[in-house]
């Protein structure tokens, strides 16, 4: 791989900004850079078109946690039944106990979250995490608003987001940044982040974890499992 490169070890791991991406992308995203759009993970919950990256190694260890979680919540959902749900729990009316009820089933469910663990394992061997060289208030604003926070409620976002998330404030964190809507990037501020000339996205991931055990233990149980069951 001969694209623009920086090892693990050489950069300033808390504060440089991450953007994950499948390894097929990388032609496009060094050709002509990388442009925003409304992801699979984000179907039916952002209202616009942003790029979505993290500040710092917490960053990296924190989005991965969460997205363990929601891809289990929502494992074995078809689209229709997925966006019915997400559609649900935006009207007045909703009962916010059954959609909590069934996402708390699904992430109690040993063999659900076992096959979330061996898809996200296969999905990064084959993904990488690309450097972002942005700049505030040019490619984001720190005091933009998580939509997802503003559309959804309290007592479901807590099963799925950070433990130390502050859900009353609205604004993005550290761990689920997005640039400004519709905001392209230049490939000249990419980088591919690689820890001795390996780029896979599930080498670096797990460098992280080890480099942060503790943290880990205490704050991201879902990502603590999967280590322990892929690895060990």
């Amino acid at each position: 791989m001969d694209y623009n490169s920086s090892d693990i070890k050489n950069i300033d791991l808390e504060r440089s900004f991450f953007h994950y991406t499948n390894i097929d992308n990388l032609e496009s995203i060094f050709k002509n850079g990388l442009e925003p759009r409304i992801g699979v993970n984000s179907l039916y919950i952002e209202k616009t078109s942003k790029i979505f990256f993290v500040k710092g190694e917490k960053g990296i260890i924190n989005i991965m946690d969460v997205w363990l979680k929601w891809l289990t919540a929502k494992c074995d959902v078809n689209k229709f039944i997925y966006w019915l749900g997400t559609t649900y729990m935006r009207l007045p009316f909703c009962i916010k106990s059954l959609p909590n009820v069934v996402v708390k089933k699904n992430l109690n469910n040993e063999k659900k979250r076992h096959k979330i663990y061996n898809n996200m394992k296969n999905i990064l061997d084959n993904s990488v995490f690309l450097i972002l060289n942005l700049e505030e208030n040019v490619d984001f604003d720190y005091n933009d608003i998580d939509e997802v926070k503003e559309r959804y409620y309290d007592s479901f976002l807590k099963m799925l987001y950070t433990k130390n998330s502050n859900l009353q404030d609205k604004r993005m964190e550290y761990w689920n940044m997005h640039t400004i809507s519709n905001k392209y990037i230049e490939k000249e501020k990419i980088q591919i982040l690689c820890n001795n000339s390996d780029y896979k996205a599930s080498v670096i991931l797990k460098y992280l974890i080890e480099n942060n055990m503790k943290y880990v233990e205490i704050n991201c149980d879902f990502l603590m499992e999967y280590y322990n069951y892929i690895y060990k």
